[in-house]
């Protein structure tokens, strides 16, 4: 006697990882898509697209992210896709350890405190520029700067709760990889 049991699943939507620097937006290494809050693991496709199965719709919670590529929170609605070709692309930011390709303007760095501990999710915005960067879980950040066309000086505004804000000056070299070590100091209550 033989059991036949048929399973229907739904594609609620495919999704590919794309990368924010390159113009074939490609991504390169490994990378990853999570989706907490359901039971449902999304399913890696031979073309690089992520499928998830039988999620609820509405509003999607999603993680992303790579061994080059920041880890990222991302909210898709479902409802918002063409139901007959459910798909979309979400754009990856680099980490500090992506092979940039040369000549790129790169501010790579690190927040420490008094004790070269370093000190993560620390904001650092750029005075008169619209690029910005978040201290990762070791400290480092990275800026790249795919408009200088000169030497440039900037201004890092440097925020955290908890740390005296700072500011440090940085001499950017067009085409070059510059490195700044900042240490905060913890505020005094």
């Amino acid at each position: 006697m033989r059991f036949l049991e048929k399973i229907r699943s739904k594609l609620t939507m495919a999704i590919m990882l794309k990368d924010d620097l390159t113009p074939e937006k490609q991504v390169i290494g490994d990378v990853f898509l999570k989706t907490p809050g359901t039971k449902k693991f999304p399913i890696r496709h031979a073309t690089g697209y992520f499928l998830l199965l039988d999620i609820p719709e509405g509003k999607c919670s999603i993680i992303a992210g790579g061994r080059f590529y920041k880890e990222q929170d991302f909210i898709v609605d479902t409802k918002s896709l063409d139901p007959k070709q459910p798909v979309t692309d979400l754009v990856l930011k680099p980490k500090a350890n992506y092979p940039f390709p040369a000549g790129t303007t790169i501010l790579k760095g690190k927040i420490v405190d008094n004790d070269s501990n370093p000190i993560f999710g620390v904001l650092i915005k750029i005075k008169n520029m619209v690029e910005t960067a978040t201290s990762e879980d070791d400290g480092s950040f990275l800026i790249y700067f795919g408009t200088i066309t000169n030497d440039k000086k900037i201004t890092l505004n440097i925020k955290k709760n908890g740390f005296k804000p700072k500011r440090a000056r940085i001499l950017l070299k067009k085409g070059s990889v510059i490195y700044s070590e900042v240490k905060l100091t913890v505020t005094t209550q």
